[in-house]
């Protein structure tokens, strides 16, 4: 049993006797304790990285005496990046050293507290995510949420789509009047393809895309945050890291397992045969899991 300086956080679903036992084992060989943080299995008590999580982990654990390796289990598709950045700001006063122990999945928020810890260990199929926040669908703000990163890809198109058509009415112009200058070509042209991109662009909303800008600074200034503060890389290294995982991959769900992660510069580990059997043992018997090891009454 573990000593008082042991906050337990309640489990909306109790470990299996299994699960229970991985833990232990994890601890005792690895000589750290074991944070679970599983927000991703069904039913589902806990359904995303939120506010109310943030105070459930502060009040429990507010008291408990600094651990010298926290390995933080993490299976989690994200939720509210604010709250994942207090998350990890204050597991991090309460340990010398963090590894992040992603078996499967940690996406979007999740990945941002992954940038906070020392050291992430992943199996090879375990993937990271863009930090691209999802925000309200402008067009359907009841019914889901949307890549931020939308309205900038949107963006784009129209702009190589508006220099494709002058390309295209220019180049008619030069079959049709080789005599006429390049100058006189581009100003029949521009009008004519002003005119006809005009009604895409009147469809963008300047409010909606100003909070697009703001939802991806907000990942942005996070992620900086949190490897200036915790892992020793250079500032250069860190804008280039946080800069690909916020504009550079092509959907929100894009994965970025070991080697990409890798790529980046993030200081990723393999984990061995008993860390994966363990891990897969603990993921595979839980249910919703935010604390330390509760054992069954």
């Amino acid at each position: 049993m573990y000593n008082n300086n042991d906050m337990i956080i309640s489990n909306p679903s109790p470990l299996s006797n299994d699960a229970i036992e991985a833990v232990k084992k994890w601890e005792k060989t690895e000589h750290s304790r074991l944070f679970g943080f599983v927000t991703t299995g069904e039913p589902l008590s806990i359904s995303e990285i939120n506010r109310p999580l943030v105070r459930q982990v502060r009040n429990e654990c507010k008291e408990m005496a600094k651990i010298k390796t926290l390995d933080v289990f993490l299976d989690s598709s994200g939720g509210d990046p604010d709250a994942a950045y207090q998350l990890i700001t204050f597991l991090r006063t309460k340990c010398e050293k963090m590894r992040m122990i992603v078996p499967d999945w940690a996406k979007s928020a999740a990945t941002l507290m992954c940038l906070g810890a020392d050291e992430i260990w992943m199996t090879d199929t375990a993937e990271l995510g863009p930090l691209d926040t999802q925000i309200q669908d402008p067009k359907n703000p009841q019914e889901r949420l949307v890549s931020s990163l939308e309205q900038f890809r949107a963006m784009d198109y129209l702009k190589r789509y508006s220099f494709e058509m002058l390309d295209t009415y220019v180049n008619l112009l030069i079959q049709r009047a080789p005599t006429m200058r390049l100058k006189d070509m581009i100003g029949e042209a521009t009008p004519f393809v002003t005119q006809l991109m005009a009604p895409l662009y009147g469809q963008v909303d300047p409010m909606h895309f100003g909070g697009s800008f703001r939802a991806l600074d907000l990942a942005i200034e996070y992620g900086k945050r949190l490897l200036s503060r915790y892992v020793n890389i250079d500032a250069t290294r860190i804008n280039q890291i946080v800069d690909k995982l916020t504009w550079q991959y092509p959907s929100h769900g894009f994965v970025i397992d070991f080697e990409e992660a890798k790529s980046l510069g993030l200081n990723v580990f393999r984990l061995n045969n008993q860390q994966e059997s363990l891990a897969d043992t603990v993921l595979e018997n839980t249910e919703a899991w935010v604390g330390f090891l509760e054992e069954k009454k």
